[in-house]
């Protein structure tokens, strides 16, 4: 063992170096992933200059998410093909992370501005809107359907769009289709439907297609939706409009955001010529 020790840094020099406590490196000596090249007879650790490349390995590979089991397996054994496995590994996972925090980002955007829109919603006056084309994740809940199968093709289609990346707003809504809105039959939706961010090739997918709407924001539960619906009929008659299409129900301010029902928002519209 050499006598001077001028060549190699003290512990405290290294995780100067390195940016690290001591502790760190205790640690790392203490599960033999980055010991020090030399322990005196007082127990003093010293580092190599050429160990900081090691540290710069471990810091890379535990950036990317390696724990460092692995990271100690690889150091024992290294070669440069171990090392771009690893990378190549842990990129994939990084763009699988991307992607859902980019997700996360557009649901967040999403319910920001559903609620800016439902704080300035015009509640119980009906108009007119061209509306732009809406894509939609739907899932069919007919009345031939139980209360139990409703639900479990609810989830059946969140967990589709999960598995497939597919984006769905905080935003949901009924569709109710052109006779029952003429019948007054208003509490028998066809489709529970998600906002999603673009045409996705699925049999989830349902268009809203573009064009003229009636709309009327209805405050209050869903169960007193009936007024509101009367009301809107009500103004398409009275400007010489026709129901040209299924209505769309969107919960803009639901229990995500206030817990009480009769604050809830919906907003109601209907296709018109």
């Amino acid at each position: 063992m050499p006598n001077n020790y001028e060549q190699y840094l003290t512990t405290s020099e290294f995780a100067k170096f390195c940016g690290v406590t001591k502790f760190t490196l205790f640690h790392y000596d203490e599960i033999g992933i980055l010991k020090p090249e030399i322990v005196d007879d007082k127990g003093y650790r010293f580092y190599s200059i050429q160990q900081l490349s090691t540290y710069d390995i471990i810091t890379v590979l535990k950036q990317v998410g390696t724990p460092l089991k692995e990271i100690k397996g690889y150091l024992e054994n290294p070669d440069t093909a171990s090392f771009m496995e690893i990378l190549a590994q842990k990129k994939i996972q990084l763009d699988d992370e991307l992607k859902k925090i980019k997700r996360m980002q557009q649901l967040l955007q999403s319910a920001i501005d559903v609620t800016n829109y439902a704080i300035q919603a015009p509640v119980a006056l009906p108009r007119v809107a061209i509306c732009e084309e809406v894509y939609l994740i739907v899932a069919n809940i007919s009345q031939e359907n139980s209360n139990r199968e409703r639900i479990q093709k609810i989830y059946e289609q969140y967990h589709f769009c999960e598995e497939h990346n597919i984006f769905i707003a905080l935003a949901v809504g009924f569709i109710v289709n052109k006779k029952h809105i003429e019948d007054g039959q208003y509490h028998h939706p066809e489709y529970f439907f998600c906002i999603t961010d673009r045409m996705y090739d699925c049999t989830f997918l349902r268009i809203k297609p573009a064009g003229k709407y009636a709309i009327i924001d209805h405050k209050g539960p869903r169960e007193l939706i009936s007024d509101s619906y009367e009301k809107l009929k009500a103004y398409i008659a009275q400007n010489h409009l026709e129901i040209a299409g299924d209505a769309y129900e969107y919960e803009i301010f639901n229990s995500l955001a206030g817990g009480n029902p009769e604050n809830y928002i919906t907003e109601i519209a209907v296709a018109v010529e």
